[in-house]
């Protein structure tokens, strides 16, 4: 009976203990979620290299595709492919290689509705300007993204460009002034089509058809240094 009696105090005393130093309920209960490891483990430097050189390789493979054309005469040459290029759905960037160099700047009268109506303003330009006493020099664009505009002259100063365009409004005329990049470097043009990644030869011959001179070769997209969008 002895026995029973220091087993059952034995027995109290540890609850005891248990119940004031254990671990609350409301302890238990916050572990009860396994949370996610920071880090899944260790992994050897070359295992990591291997690893970012495959997902460098994977997000290459899923960039678009550019065709560089390239060996364009003049930034007019270039514009003028731009604007034929998008006509057959590519979308088109003026990429200019090299160091910039100061631009130029041409002054014209925007583009009219039809060839004849923009040489019937030519002429009665012409007239104007000659019994106003300016010596403009005045020429149809034919071709291009300015295609029936009529040019008024390049200019290597903004200031003379913005005096010709002074004196041609002065006589009625909408004019305006058109910043010609130029480089030291190669003129490019960048071609993708939304349809799909890489241009096609049957594509390529019929937008080089006028252009023997062009080259074209395959590159990423994301590769693209500057971009200028024709005008």
């Amino acid at each position: 009976m002895r026995y029973i009696v220091i087993f059952l105090l034995l027995l109290n005393m540890a609850y005891f203990g248990w119940s004031r130093y254990g671990p609350s309920p409301s302890d238990a209960g916050s572990g009860s979620e396994d949370l996610p490891l920071l880090n899944t483990g260790l992994m050897l430097v070359r295992e990591y290299e291997e690893r970012a050189t495959a997902l460098v390789a994977a997000n290459q493979d899923q960039s678009p595709m550019c065709a560089i054309v390239a060996d364009f005469p003049t930034v007019d040459e270039a514009y003028s492919f731009m604007s034929e290029s998008s006509n057959r759905g590519f979308s088109a960037v003026l990429n200019l290689t090299g160091e910039a160099l100061t631009p130029q700047f041409r002054v014209y009268i925007p583009p009219l509705s039809s060839r004849s109506i923009a040489t019937i303003t030519l002429d009665g330009l012409s007239a104007a300007a000659s019994n106003a006493g300016l010596e403009v020099e005045t020429y149809l664009i034919t071709r291009g993204s300015l295609a029936n505009a009529i040019a008024l002259g390049v200019f290597a100063l903004p200031d003379s460009a913005e005096l010709v365009r002074e004196q041609v409004a002065a006589l009625g005329y909408s004019v305006q002034i058109q910043e010609i990049p130029l480089s030291t470097g190669d003129i490019q043009v960048l071609l993708r089509h939304p349809q799909f990644d890489s241009i096609g030869e049957a594509q390529w011959l019929d937008l080089s058809a006028d252009r023997p001179y062009l080259t074209v070769t395959e590159n990423l997209c994301e590769t693209i240094a500057q971009g200028l969008q024709f005008p």
